[in-house]
C-alpha cells in the first residue's frame, strides 16, 4: 500500500462548518441515525454501492476523496501521481461532517483512519475482476499489483478492525449486499462472512516475477 504522510496543521473552524452545513437539509422520509463508512481496495465498486445505498436510505454520501481535493488535504503526491493526504486533518474533517449521524462516507482510504461510533462495511471483490477494472483506469502494472497484494492480504480489513468498533466484510457482487447492509444500519444482526482471497494472488506474484 502506499504510504501516506500524517502531518497537523490547523484547520479554520468556519471551512468545516460551511462544508457540514451543506449537507444539513437534505430529506430523509425514514432516516437511519447511523455513520456508516464503505471502504475497501481500488476497483471493488466502493462509488457505485455507495452512492446506490445513499438513494435507497436518504443518507447523506461524502466521497472521502471529494473532500481530500476540496479542501486541498494533502502534502504531494507519491512517484504513481497519488495523492499524499494528510491524514488527521482528513480525519478530523469527516468527523465534523459525521457528528449528527445519517452519512454514509465512502473511500478506500477510510481503512487508516477512526470515525466516531461508525460502522464499517469492507467490499470485497476477487482479484481478477480488480486487475481487469484498474487496468482499465489506467493504472501503472506495479501500482496494479500493490493493490491486489492489498487487497489479497485484507489491507482493508484488517486496519478496519483496528479503527471501528463493528466491522462486516462483503463480495461487492453479493445479490444480497444491499439488503444486508440496509439491515446493519437498521441494527438487525447480519452474519458475518470470512472471505479469504491469498491464493488467487499466486499467479500475478508468478507474472510478475518472470
Amino acid at each position: 500500500m502506499s504510504s501516506f504522510i500524517l502531518s497537523s496543521i490547523s484547520m479554520k473552524t468556519p471551512a468545516i462548518f460551511i462544508f457540514a452545513s451543506k449537507y444539513q437539509n437534505i430529506d430523509s422520509m425514514k432516516k437511519i441515525n447511523k455513520v456508516l463508512v464503505i471502504l475497501g481496495t481500488p476497483g471493488v465498486g466502493k462509488t457505485t454501492f455507495a452512492k446506490k445505498l445513499s438513494k435507497k436510505t436518504r443518507a447523506r454520501l461524502i466521497e472521502a476523496n471529494k473532500v481530500i481535493e476540496e479542501y486541498k488535504l494533502y502534502s504531494g503526491f507519491d512517484k504513481f501521481g497519488t495523492k499524499i493526504v494528510k491524514m488527521k486533518e482528513l480525519e478530523r474533517m469527516l468527523n465534523k461532517i459525521a457528528k449528527d449521524g445519517n452519512v454514509i462516507i465512502e473511500g478506500h482510504i477510510l481503512a487508516d483512519i477512526k470515525i466516531k461510533g461508525a460502522i464499517a462495511i469492507v467490499l470485497r471483490e476477487h482479484l481478477q475482476k480488480i486487475y481487469k477494472r484498474l487496468k482499465a483506469r489506467g493504472y501503472p502494472d506495479e501500482k496494479i499489483l500493490e493493490n491486489i497484494e492489498s487487497e489479497a492480504l485484507d489491507y482493508s480489513g484488517i486496519n478496519a478492525e483496528k479503527n471501528y468498533g463493528e466491522v462486516y466484510e462483503f463480495f461487492s457482487s453479493d445479490k444480497k449486499l444491499m439488503e444486508n447492509v440496509i439491515n446493519i444500519m437498521k441494527g438487525k444482526k447480519v452474519k458475518k462472512e470470512n472471505i479469504e482471497l491469498l491464493e488467487e494472488l499466486i499467479p500475478f506474484i508468478t507474472r510478475s516475477s518472470r
